[in-house]
């Protein structure tokens, strides 16, 4: 639902130009408007957004439009936003106001309930403006009903039905009442009146969907192409390596197979183990170490201990969340359980590996880049989530005072300078996106950077802050403007 209240201006490069005989009619309009506890001048500066949802007139497909009603708050930036609701997927759009034609992006669609998600019934019920609802949430733990960013309010009786073009295949049907912050009680999205309409936009519905699935395919055919080149390589390493295996040993590395860790940071954990137990493994037993060397299973036995005591020490000096604990400990959990059904010297059987399959799966994939050696690009810096900001700036400097000299002045004490807005997502977002900066300065320099996690933890921010723009209050877009513009 956060794609509901969170407006955006997000992409300026449009793909897709969307100019034919075929439209899409919408003839109903429900508007919105924003209920504040701040002060007066927040909800003066609310009032001056339109929060319009417009749907056809079988709830099957809806245009969310939200545009400032007055020219000089919209000569802030950010006047107009509008999505196009249709099979779960949210597509950004610019209009034209006189032709009505649209363009649109298939890479800035985005889904509205991800893969295994689905529309949660909450514990609680409400009263908006006199009318009950029950409220609804998207969930990111399904047995955490506390989880999650958004929540909205439906009256399930209401003959007026946007619920159903918004989730299409949670069987959710009546007025969305209301969507609220969890974390922020000081205003809401409430439902103000509905009128008919006939708006007609130039929109081939087929067309748009073709589009989006045509990108989806695309992307994920140069993922598959990545696969199929990491596992030829373990094909092939398996086919011509000898009865000694010690490279497919799980205490010599961890593999990727699912199991590596999404928090890229974390890495700087894992490496001092395993340069212990990779050295300790040429010399036992098992690999050609003697009779008198060490068995493998005390190497087994260290990575147990060591992992478990890595982790509670980490988590005890307070160097890794409660989350990065949690994934350390299931990434840790999974590698013990490879490296005690793992068994040293097994041998091939070389029947069952098709080297010359293998060489052409890697030929293929490999070859097909001219630049193999660039990392290839993937698109996940949107789901980065950007709660706990940690700065290698910081960490840096906190060991050598000279850092300084290598990053702009407002790098120094930056949480103390961001402003005080009254959107707290704001501050978040724009704290995470100019402290980044200050890492990317230190990369070069030999900072302990991490490079594309820096850019990719940016572009989040960037777009969050984008989304946000045209939601917030005047006051916040000036000392956002004044705050950007005085960076050194």
């Amino acid at each position: 639902m956060k794609k509901i209240v969170c407006l955006a201006v997000s992409l300026t490069a449009f793909a897709g130009f969307a100019q034919n005989n075929k439209s899409v009619e919408f003839t109903k309009k429900l508007s919105y408007k924003i209920e504040s506890s701040d002060s007066p001048d927040s909800i003066e500066d609310y009032s001056n957004i339109n929060y319009d949802h417009y749907l056809d007139k079988n709830n099957k497909e809806s245009l969310l439009s939200f545009y400032y009603n007055d020219t000089a708050t919209a000569s802030y930036g950010g006047s107009e936003s509008n999505y196009f609701v249709s099979k779960n997927w949210m597509i950004p759009l610019t209009v034209s106001g006189i032709s009505k034609s649209v363009n649109y992006t298939a890479y800035g669609a985005f889904k509205i309930l991800n893969e295994g998600q689905s529309v949660t019934k909450l514990d609680r019920k409400g009263t908006i403006g006199g009318t009950n609802c029950q409220y609804y949430a998207i969930l990111r733990d399904i047995n955490n009903k506390e989880s999650y960013d958004y929540c909205f309010c439906i009256d399930e009786s209401n003959k007026i039905n946007n619920a159903e073009s918004i989730f299409p295949d949670s069987k959710l049907k009546g007025l969305i009442v209301s969507v609220e912050y969890n974390s922020e009680n000081s205003y809401k999205l409430v439902y103000k009146s509905s009128q008919n309409v006939s708006l007609k936009l130039d929109i081939d519905s087929d067309k748009l969907s073709a589009d989006i699935e045509e990108y989806q395919n695309s992307a994920e055919a140069e993922s598959y192409t990545d696969y199929a080149v990491d596992s030829a390589a373990v094909a092939i390493d398996a086919a011509y390596g000898d009865y000694s295996n010690i490279y497919s040993d799980p205490l010599y590395t961890y593999n990727y197979d699912g199991s590596e860790l999404q928090d890229y940071s974390l890495y700087t954990y894992i490496s001092p183990i395993y340069s212990v137990t990779t050295t300790a493994l040429y010399n036992t037993k098992e690999y050609g170490g003697g009779e008198d060397a060490v068995g493998r299973d005390q190497i087994v036995s260290f990575y147990k201990k060591e992992s478990k005591s890595l982790v509670k020490n980490l988590k005890s000096a307070k160097m890794i969340t409660a989350d990065q604990k949690k994934e350390l400990d299931k990434f840790y959990k999974a590698q013990n359980e490879k490296i005690k059904s793992f068994v040293p010297n097994q041998a091939v059987d070389y029947a069952a590996t098709d080297v010359a399959e293998a060489y052409a799966v890697a030929d293929t994939a490999t070859y097909a880049e001219d630049y193999d050696y660039y990392t290839k690009y993937q698109s996940d810096y949107m789901n980065e989530t950007i709660d706990e900001i940690v700065l290698a700036y910081d960490i840096d400097v906190k060991d050598n005072e000279k850092i300084k000299e290598y990053a702009p002045d407002y790098c120094d004490n930056l949480k103390s300078k961001i402003p005080n807005f009254q959107n707290k997502s704001l501050s978040t977002h724009v704290h995470n996106l100019t402290g980044q900066i200050c890492d990317l300065y230190l990369y070069n320099n030999g900072g302990n950077v991490g490079y594309f996690e820096t850019i990719n933890s940016m572009r989040k921010s960037y777009l969050e802050i984008e989304k946000l723009r045209s939601s917030l209050s005047q006051k916040d877009q000036k000392l956002l403007l004044e705050f950007i513009k005085n960076l050194d």
